[in-house]
């Protein structure tokens, strides 16, 4: 679908990669090499509280927010929105998102002089 969209719109297609890890805190060990290949490509399982290792993302996407961020100001699971920006890093030829800009009507900023007043930057 995301392909399609891309399309339709004349929007760069981009898959972008999570840092996987095992552990936390000082015991994390981040995934490499075909450990890290193997988590990309496991299946999302149906009780996982979190998403693939493969995010396709395309400027000017529908999205809806999975988890509860801040939900006082409206970033809330199930808010949806359309995708702004995106914030990445390359490592390794592959993209790295870090956080994406998101206009979600449900989101009111704080700022009452915001330019954007439905317009919140979301870590990733």
């Amino acid at each position: 679908m995301t392909k399609a969209f891309a399309s339709a719109t004349g929007q760069t297609f981009a898959v972008y990669y999570a840092e996987d890890s095992i552990g936390s805190g000082p015991d994390r060990i981040i995934l490499r090499g075909q450990n890290a290949e193997d988590a990309w490509n496991t299946p999302i399982k149906s009780l996982a509280n979190d998403l693939s290792g493969r995010l396709p993302l395309v400027i000017g996407m529908p999205i809806f927010v999975v988890a509860n961020l801040a939900v006082e100001l409206g970033v809330a699971r199930g808010s949806a929105g359309t995708l702004v920006s995106i914030d990445y890093e390359v490592k390794a030829g592959r993209r790295y998102a870090t956080s994406a800009e998101v206009d979600l009507s449900s989101y009111k900023s704080p700022d009452p002089k915001a330019s954007f007043p439905h317009r919140v930057r979301i870590p990733i």
